[in-house]
């Protein structure tokens, strides 16, 4: 599993475990994993946090895989682009 996909299931876990954290990360995503990983995201990256319901699923697909050409540069040095940790 790539260090990325580590931190998502930390946050996730955090999130299903504590609910100030959760509420903290659905009222500042940044702000809230930054505490909790030590470290700040890239400030060009967005995070949006949706919670299901039990009448409301999200779906998230992966990136199209129409990438420019910086964002693969990016991959290859080994630059995770949702999280900007090494993957």
């Amino acid at each position: 599993m790539s260090k990325a996909n580590e931190m998502k299931n930390r946050i996730l876990h955090k999130a299903a475990e504590d609910s100030e954290f959760r509420a903290r990360l659905i009222a500042d995503p940044k702000a809230a994993i930054r505490d909790e990983v030590g470290q700040p995201l890239p400030n060009d990256l967005e995070v949006v946090v949706h919670e299901d319901s039990a009448t409301t699923a999200h779906l998230v697909l992966p990136p199209s895989p129409a990438i420019a050409e910086a964002e693969l540069e990016g991959v290859a040095g080994g630059h995770d682009a949702m999280w900007g940790w090494g993957g």
